[in-house]
């Protein structure tokens, strides 16, 4: 018996670990929940966003593991949020399509269930538009419109529809779509909406030569001015312009564009004041400013050509990841099931033939066939870094000017993550690169010291490592250049066991580092290594920088 016992626990501890997993699990409160919610839509730190994903990539596999689809969706939408806010959009798009597949599975007639899919059908559409995939977007529009019930919802996808039409050049569609929309807003008595969707038309109006365009244009902006939508006169002032610059009457288009450009003043949104300087630009006939449109149009080309080749790559990429992870699971599956069965098997048998299984036993060892679970990573993070300096446009602009320091305010506000695409020589003497690119900002004006570079074995740091160190001087440099107004800069490289420490300062103006939320890009290149980073500056005081890596 006391054998008998001793194979009994065996089975008993067998079994049991084979589910030990699927009881790991643990709820999430409510409190944290909320407390990452905030997070993710209101972060306050660089650090706040890359929390609240993970938190949100992990919850979502722990309800995907418990078989929680609604849950999971809700995850998955929450992802596809975040994405989208730090421009993501392919991922954005890829999340949100994982969270339409696990709907597929329920029936229409849960509000909750209909409520999810429309808002997951208006996003994909919209990321789809962003990415000029318009037959796409055109298809999430739709099918959003065949679950919308409300006159709001629909409204919102027609207008979405109609910019589709627009922006493809399709300008008699892109009019009936926004007709429609515009009889709805008048159901809906919502003057945001019909002065938006009036707007819209009036400009698609203007291209089809229509004898209502200027009086819908007109209208949407009395309507916009009426009730003090600064940010809806920015659109009509804009809309104007290009009305009266398509027939040629440039002073009235010159008029309005500098409206508009008071009117992006007032929003203080950098994508409405760049809209509206280029706008501008338009009238001038300098080979500076000529020379800068030129550029700019070529770099947002480049930009989206990049961004497409990006996106394919991340998609196949990610796809065999999944399929292959996939069929990972399903062997897994497969080996757990078959060692259950044959495990149960012989506990019968054994509980059949008790004695003769106890001679047995003695001689026999059964050896369980191992798992491997092998999980292949295939994350080669694409950045697009195709953008070039723009401030080296500007520097070209006469100093009388009258929009350099628009451009200016511009470039300062509109400087975005991995947009530089400079080639990095990594195979040479970095210690070279990293002099040629902090000379090339020494002037007559400005000096640069450098100390200990050569102390730095670059030799034993990782290319990750290298390209972080090369941008983050860059933008160093960069915003030195063009807000600390510093006659001196000096950088110092030193060695502490295997710590490298770089020591950035100059007697520049300084800043309010509580203002400075473009440092942020800074301190999310040094968070990606695991290395640290501290500024330390007050208004006219320098600017000093201190990273360890």
């Amino acid at each position: 018996m006391k054998l008998a016992t001793i194979t009994f626990l065996f089975f008993y501890s067998f079994f049991s670990s084979i589910y030990a997993t699927n009881e790991r699990v643990q709820e999430q409160n409510t409190d944290s929940l909320r407390y990452y919610y905030n997070l993710a839509n209101y972060p306050k730190t660089s650090s706040d966003l890359p929390k609240a994903y993970k938190f949100y990539i992990n919850l979502k596999n722990e309800n995907l593991r418990k078989k929680d689809t609604l849950q999971a969706v809700q995850n998955f939408r929450q992802i596809a949020i975040m994405q989208n806010n730090w421009g993501d959009y392919y991922a954005s798009e890829s999340s949100a399509v994982e969270a339409l597949k696990l709907l597929d599975n329920f029936h229409l007639n849960d509000s909750t269930i209909t409520e999810a899919k429309l808002g997951l059908y208006n996003q994909v559409g919209r990321i789809s538009h962003a990415l000029l995939k318009y037959d796409s977007a055109i298809d999430y529009f739709n099918k959003g419109l065949e679950v919308a019930s409300s006159q709001e919802d629909i409204n919102i996808i027609i207008n979405n529809k109609a910019l589709v039409y627009r922006d493809q050049g399709n300008y008699k569609q892109a009019e009936l779509e926004f007709t429609k929309a515009y009889k709805n807003s008048l159901k809906l008595n919502d003057s945001v909406t019909t002065s938006r969707v009036l707007n819209n038309l009036g400009l698609v109006r203007s291209k089809l030569n229509h004898p209502m365009a200027l009086d819908n244009l007109l209208e949407a902006l009395n309507i916009r001015l009426k009730y003090n939508d600064v940010s809806g006169s920015y659109s009509s002032y804009k809309n104007l312009s290009i009305y009266y610059s398509d027939r040629d009457n440039n002073i009235k288009a010159l008029s309005y564009a500098n409206l508009a450009l008071t009117a992006a003043r007032k929003t203080n949104q950098a994508s409405y004041m760049e809209d509206a300087l280029s706008l501008i630009l338009n009238f001038y006939k300098d080979e500076n400013v000529i020379l800068y449109k030129k550029l700019k149009d070529s770099l947002e080309i480049a930009k989206q050509i990049q961004e497409n080749k990006s996106a394919l790559l991340k998609y196949n990429v990610e796809e065999e990841q999944r399929k292959y992870q996939e069929s990972e699971l399903q062997k897994e599956v497969a080996q757990r099931k078959t060692l259950f069965a044959q495990g149960l098997l012989g506990f019968i048998v054994l509980f059949a033939t008790f004695l003769y299984f106890i001679l047995r036993s003695r001689h026999k060892k059964e050896r369980l066939q191992q798992v491997y679970n092998t999980e292949t990573r295939i994350s080669k993070k694409v950045h697009d870094e195709v953008a070039n300096d723009v401030y080296q446009v500007m520097t070209k602009l006469p100093d009388n000017s009258d929009i350099l320091d628009d451009l200016e305010h511009i470039y300062s506000k509109t400087r975005d993550i991995s947009k530089d695409n400079s080639l990095i020589e990594l195979n040479s003497s970095f210690e070279e690169t990293i002099n040629e690119l902090l000379y090339t900002y020494k002037n007559e004006s400005v000096g640069v010291i450098t100390k200990g570079i050569k102390i730095v074995n670059w030799n034993a740091l990782s290319n990750i490592k290298k390209v972080t160190i090369y941008r983050v001087l860059q933008e160093l440099m960069t915003n030195m250049k063009k807000h600390s107004q510093a006659s001196i800069v000096a950088i110092s490289f030193s060695k502490n066991k295997n710590k490298i420490h770089i020591n950035y300062k100059d007697n520049g103006i300084g800043c309010d580092l509580k203002k400075q939320v473009g440092l942020q890009n800074v301190e999310n290149r040094i968070a990606s290594i695991n290395a640290t980073i501290i500024f330390d500056s007050e208004p006219n005081k320098g600017f000093n920088v201190k990273i360890v890596v």
